[in-house]
Parts: C-alpha cells; sequence; structure tokens
C-alpha cells in the first residue's frame, strides 16, 4: 500500500481528506498536515515524522500532495524528501487525485501512480460554460 500525506495551506488538506473519506470511507494511510503557524522548519521536521514512522508503508514510498508549487508545503516537502526520505512529491492537489489515488494505490507501483494521478489533476480542471472557454 502506497500511503498519503496532503499538505496545504491552511485546512484544505484537512477537508479534501474528509471529503474523500466521506464518498469512498475510512482510509488507512492517508492524512492531511496544515502550514498553519508553522516555519518551513517546523513542517519539515512534521514531513519526516510521517515519512519515518508510518505503521505499514509497504512500497516503503509515500505521495506528498502540496496544495501550490513553490510555497512553504512545497518548499518543507522538498527538503524532507532531499534529506533521503522515500517520498513522491505532486503539486495542485485536487479531489479528482484524490479520489484515483484511493481507488489506484494498491495496484500500481508509485512512480506509475503518480503519472497517472497527474493526468487525472489535469482532466479535472475544465471550463463548464459554454462560449466561455476562449
Amino acid at each position: 500500500m502506497i500511503d498519503a500525506l496532503v499538505i496545504t495551506h491552511g485546512d484544505v488538506g484537512r477537508e479534501l481528506v474528509r471529503v474523500v473519506e466521506m464518498i469512498l470511507g475510512p482510509v488507512e494511510g492517508f492524512t492531511a498536515l496544515t502550514n498553519s503557524g508553522k516555519s518551513v522548519q517546523d513542517l519539515t521536521i512534521e514531513i519526516r515524522q510521517h515519512l519515518t514512522s508510518p505503521p505499514d508503508r509497504g512500497s516503503g514510498i509515500s505521495l506528498l500532495f502540496i496544495d501550490d508549487f513553490g510555497g512553504s508545503c512545497a518548499n518543507a516537502a522538498q527538503i524532507a524528501v532531499a534529506e533521503g526520505e522515500p517520498a513522491l512529491i505532486i503539486t495542485g492537489v485536487n479531489l479528482a487525485m484524490l479520489l484515483d489515488f484511493v481507488t489506484w494505490r494498491d495496484t500500481m507501483e508509485a512512480g506509475e501512480l503518480s503519472r497517472r494521478l497527474v493526468e487525472k489533476g489535469r482532466e479535472a480542471i475544465s471550463v463548464l460554460s459554454p462560449g466561455q472557454e476562449d
């Protein structure tokens, strides 16, 4: 099983995890972390703790879902992973991506899964108003 940590500004990540579990039921190895009130160093420590102490990671790798590329959440995740922790970082998290993660995490390897999730996340973004796509 591949586990995941959703790292976001404010409580966005917790709400995304809550909604996924509302739709699919409880999900083991799927949690959220906020950057609220934390320095990049504090956030890095919390990410590192997650990566070094999950109960059963199976594949030995985690996916870190980040809300915004270049912000403190992404910076902290990059520092934690650069220090040798086994993880893949995916930015631009959205609900479609997380639902797909939970659905496919037990049947795909992490690299293939991460590519699928990026594509799923992109597919979920569209203009729905007719004539407004230009």
